[in-house]
């Protein structure tokens, strides 16, 4: 019976603990999400565009790439200007947006 009370006690301390671990973790991560600044006026005037594995996505142009992203992307744009935008979602972005900018460019040419 002892044997038993004591599993019990231990089993209900690692709960307790768990939980309060998890409190800790979710109020530390709202402190940290509430630190990011919010996507603001005064942003950089210079963006610069990732660093690709393909030297040839860096000869487009960064103004004009920028400029589709801030229209079909403006979420990821936001996080972009701020710093919030992970490597990958970054590349993967750039590389969305060099597309759109391809497909425009033969359009132009068709239609011309």
């Amino acid at each position: 019976m002892v044997e038993l009370a004591a599993v019990l006690v231990l089993a209900l301390h690692g709960i307790l603990c768990s939980a309060i671990l998890v409190v800790y973790l979710w109020r530390e991560a709202r402190r940290r999400d509430d630190g990011w600044p919010p996507a603001y006026p005064g942003a950089p005037d210079k963006l610069e565009p990732p660093d690709l594995d393909y030297p040839d996505s860096e000869s487009y142009p960064a103004a004009e790439i920028f400029a589709i992203m801030r229209e079909y992307f403006p979420d990821a744009y936001d996080r972009y200007r701020t710093g919030r935008l992970g490597y990958v979602e970054r590349r993967w972005t750039w590389q969305s947006c060099c597309s759109i900018h391809d497909a425009r460019a033969e359009i132009e040419e068709l239609c011309s």
